[in-house]
């Protein structure tokens, strides 16, 4: 999950914590089921579909159903589904279906779209006052990002990446 430096991340942080705002949401683990239904959209856990074997999750805007991989962790179904709601709040038109493929592909060349809904995934589940008060409160460094993905519910890759671009 490599963030692209081109990206406007301050828009896309500001547009995350507009969300959070909105579905008054003011500590981790961020209820992203909570968000989606406030959105009239779907969630469902499904098997990928042949030739999916790679996909963690797509949204399929016409049915406003976002489709998450059934056997992943808790962790990256957490992400996944706040990646597709990165499309859905980031306005992306270019398809009728979009999905991602990250299942374990650490290091990929992600598409721009793709990396906006990455960036706004990390910034809706790990918002940086959220952050820095939990680490703060339990006296935690960006070493611990084990225990602080844990707090979160995210991905250990996720909270690395994080921590990495932390001001």
């Amino acid at each position: 999950m490599k963030l692209d430096n081109k990206i406007e991340h301050n828009k896309i942080e500001y547009k995350a914590s507009q969300v959070l705002e909105a579905y008054n949401i003011i500590k981790p683990v961020v209820d992203v089921s909570k968000i989606a239904k406030g959105e009239g959209i779907e969630i469902k856990e499904i098997s990928m579909p042949k030739g999916y074997h790679n996909v963690a999750g797509f949204y399929e805007k016409d049915k406003k159903i976002i489709y998450i991989e059934k056997t992943d962790s808790p962790q990256r179904k957490l992400f996944s589904i706040a990646h597709e709601l990165g499309h859905v709040f980031l306005n992306h038109q270019h398809a009728s279906v979009l999905y991602r493929i990250t299942r374990g592909d650490d290091g990929l060349q992600y598409h721009e779209k793709e990396s906006e809904a990455n960036s706004f995934a990390a910034h809706l589940l790990i918002p940086e006052f959220m952050l820095r008060d939990y680490m703060r409160r339990y006296n935690l460094s960006k070493s611990d990002y084990e225990v602080l993905a844990d707090i979160f519910g995210v991905p250990i890759t996720s909270m690395r990446y994080t921590l990495e671009y932390l001001k």
